[in-house]
């Protein structure tokens, strides 16, 4: 169960960094140089919240 587990994990991060990657880079073929920056940008910051918000919500069930 813990291959079937990291392989999930593995394979599931490559794929959703791919599709990320890939909307940024049809914006920028696009053109739409700000709107890909702020995407980018946004897509990080987001996610880093979301990051540490879990991290607190778990911490206050421990």
């Amino acid at each position: 169960m813990g291959a079937a587990f990291l392989a999930t994990g593995v394979l599931g991060g490559y794929t959703t960094f791919s599709a990320f990657s890939l909307d940024a880079m049809s914006l920028i073929e696009q053109e739409a140089f700000g709107l890909a920056a702020l995407y980018a940008l946004g897509s990080v910051v987001a996610s880093v919240a979301a990051c540490g918000l879990g991290l607190i919500a778990g911490r206050g069930f421990a």
